[in-house]
């Protein structure tokens, strides 16, 4: 077994145990963290705080709002945002996926480096 399959095994046990997935559902490296395991908001902080404790990885340039939606906007700030969205036809932000293999490749490097995970 070479250290890569040791740390994938690592790292798929941490996921399972976080998010509390089944043995029977499959961790394949193109999932993504919020949409195919409902993480968001302060749950995606704190998951990436522990992983990045758990597997001594950097934080680098990891920004959460890059990847994640945050926790829900509720009062008038809510009803602002969609009235703009709508009338004004300004479009949402759109969020970049974190993949498994994402924090897998920042395993290796020991650091999140947005670019190169996208290598």
């Amino acid at each position: 077994m070479t250290r890569q399959q040791e740390v994938s095994a690592e790292l798929e046990a941490f996921i399972r145990k976080q998010v509390r997935l089944p043995a029977e559902k499959s961790i394949n490296p193109a999932d993504q963290l919020e949409d195919d395991y409902g993480v968001s908001g302060d749950d995606a902080d704190d998951f990436m705080h522990e992983f990045g404790k758990r597997f001594h990885v950097q934080p680098g340039d990891f920004v959460l709002q890059r990847y994640f939606d945050m926790e829900g906007i509720s009062g008038p700030l809510c009803f602002i945002t969609r009235w703009l969205h709508k009338t004004m036809g300004i479009k949402k932000y759109r969020k970049e996926p974190l993949t498994i293999a994402m924090l897998q490749r920042s395993i290796d490097l020991g650091v999140w480096d947005s670019q190169r995970l996208d290598e």
